[in-house]
């Protein structure tokens, strides 16, 4: 498109707006509950509570059924952790046991029961002869 040198034209701005109608009154909106009975509004505002109120129990007893699907799963992990804890209570005991510390200190320290104890009292020393035990009794 080719650009037009105009020299001395002078460009007059219209003065006159154009007409645009003025909206007089609205006309009343027609809605869902316009053409109803005063009966009828009073029948589907009952309608619409008893709705509610049905919605508020089924939601409620939903929330009590998932705390009581709750309360299972934390009983039944009550009663698995008390299973853990019997059995590492019967693992301390076992390693706790005379037969095993002395097993232990025999095979991998090198260590003997000794054949005879020495008491010491009142600045005395008494050597007694024991009986050598082969192994503790639990």
């Amino acid at each position: 498109m080719l650009a037009r040198k105009t020299v001395g034209v002078r460009v007059v701005e219209p003065t006159a707006r154009p007409y645009i109608p003025t909206q007089g009154r609205r006309a009343k909106r027609v809605g869902v509950f316009s053409n109803v009975s005063p009966e009828m509004k009073q029948i589907l505002l009952l309608v619409g509570l008893l709705c509610a109120v049905a919605f508020c129990l089924v939601s409620a007893q939903s929330v009590k059924a998932g705390v009581g699907y709750q309360l299972v799963d934390m009983q039944r992990e009550v009663v698995q952790l008390s299973r853990d804890n019997d059995e590492l209570n019967l693992e301390v005991a076992e390693l706790k046991s005379p037969t095993r510390i002395q097993q232990i200190a025999q095979d991998k320290l090198g260590m003997v029961l000794p054949d005879a104890f020495v008491y010491n009292s009142k600045g005395t020393t008494v050597e007694r002869d024991v009986k050598v035990t082969e192994h503790i009794m639990d």
